[in-house]
C-alpha cells in the first residue's frame, strides 16, 4: 500500500533539549507510516517556508514532533499559510517529545515511552481557538489556541518551567511540581476585567484557565466539561486566593477535581476578554508573553487531529 505523503516538524529542543534523542525512538514508525520529509524548527522560523512547499505540492498531513509549544506552533502556521484550502482538508498529527504533551492526553499510543497520533484514517475534527491579545509594549499579537491558555500563578508556573533546567535534572511531575510551588510562592492576585457572555465584572485574578482539553500540565487536570469539537472554550477561574487555598487548589487539580471548591468559579463559553491596567503574563501552549488586554473566541472552520 502506498504511504500518504507527509511533512513532519521536529522540535530537537523540545524537553529542555532531549527532543532530538526522543525522536530516535519512534523515527521508524513515523517513516514506516508515511512518505515524509523532515524539517527542524529554527528561532527565524523559515521552518514555515518548508510548510508553504509542502501544501503547494499536495501534502495534506503535517506532524508536529515535539511539545505542546510544537503542536501550537504548526497548527498556526497552517491557519495563516492554508489560503483557500479548507482547514478540514488538513490532518494534524503529533509526536510527543514534550515534558507535559497535553495535546495527547488521555494518551492512547504510546511507542518506547513516547505518545504518538499518528492515524490519519481516524482523524476527527478539532476546534482552534484565536487568541489576540496587546501585549506589554502595546503590539497587537494573534496566534491560535489548540490546547490551553491561561492567566495568573498558572502562566507564572509555566515561565518558571520553561526557563529552568529542571526537565532534564528531575522525573518531568516532580519538575512541574517545584516550578507551580515557586509560583505560588511569588504569586499576588491581579485586579483584571472579565468579560463573556455579555456580562463584565471585576475580578482579583489569581489563576484563568482557557480551555480546550481538560488537562493542565503533568497529572493536573480540571473537571470543567470541554471536548476537542463542542464550540466552546471550558473555563476555570481562581479568584482572590493566598498560598494555602492555591496549594490546596493545586492538590485537588491533581485528582481532577475543580469545580465547587471555594473561591472557584468553572463555566464553559464561546468568547471571553481578559484586560488589567498592569501587564500579566498570558501562556498559550505552553507559551508565555506579557499582555495587557486578551481575547478569545474560536476560529469558523475545524482542523482534522489524527486519532
Amino acid at each position: 500500500m502506498r504511504r500518504p505523503r507527509a511533512l513532519v516538524v521536529l522540535n530537537p529542543a523540545a524537553r529542555h533539549g532531549l527532543g532530538g534523542d526522543l525522536w530516535q525512538r519512534v523515527r521508524r514508525e513515523v517513516e514506516e507510516r508515511f512518505d515524509g520529509s523532515i524539517v527542524q524548527t529554527d528561532l527565524a522560523d523559515r521552518w514555515r517556508g518548508e510548510v508553504d512547499r509542502a501544501l503547494l505540492s499536495g501534502v495534506r498531513i503535517f506532524v508536529a514532533a515535539g511539545g505542546d509549544g510544537t503542536v501550537h506552533a504548526l497548527a498556526d502556521a497552517l491557519v495563516e499559510r492554508h489560503g483557500e484550502l479548507p482547514l478540514g482538508d488538513i490532518r494534524l498529527g503529533a509526536v510527543g517529545l514534550g515534558s507535559s504533551n497535553d495535546f495527547h492526553k488521555p494518551f492512547r499510543t504510546i511507542l518506547s515511552g513516547i505518545p504518538i497520533r499518528l492515524d490519519a484514517e481516524r482523524a476527527r475534527p478539532r476546534d482552534l481557538g484565536r487568541v489576540r491579545w496587546i501585549d506589554g509594549k502595546g503590539r497587537g499579537k494573534t496566534s491560535v489556541l489548540v490546547v490551553s491558555s491561561s492567566a495568573g500563578v498558572v502562566a507564572e508556573g509555566n515561565a518558571l518551567f520553561s526557563g529552568c533546567r529542571l526537565g532534564r535534572r528531575l522525573p518531568v511531575f516532580l519538575a512541574i511540581g517545584v516550578a507551580a510551588l515557586r509560583a505560588i510562592a511569588r504569586h499576588h492576585p491581579i485586579q483584571t476585567l472579565l468579560a463573556h457572555d455579555g456580562m463584565s465584572e471585576s475580578v482579583e485574578l489569581s489563576s484563568l484557565s482557557i480551555l480546550k482539553t481538560p488537562w493542565l500540565s503533568g497529572s493536573l487536570r480540571y473537571d470543567v466539561p470541554v471536548a476537542p469539537d463542542d464550540g466552546l472554550f471550558g473555563v476555570g477561574l481562581c479568584e482572590g486566593m493566598g498560598r494555602w487555598r492555591l496549594l490546596a487548589t493545586l492538590a485537588s487539580l491533581a485528582r481532577g477535581r475543580f469545580a465547587g471548591r471555594p473561591d472557584t468559579r468553572a463555566f464553559r463559553t464561546a468568547s471571553l476578554t481578559l484586560e488589567a491596567d498592569a501587564p500579566f503574563l498570558l501562556e498559550i501552549d505552553g507559551e508565555v508573553d506579557q499582555a495587557r488586554r486578551a481575547s478569545f473566541d474560536l476560529l469558523p472552520e475545524r482542523m482534522l487531529a489524527c486519532a
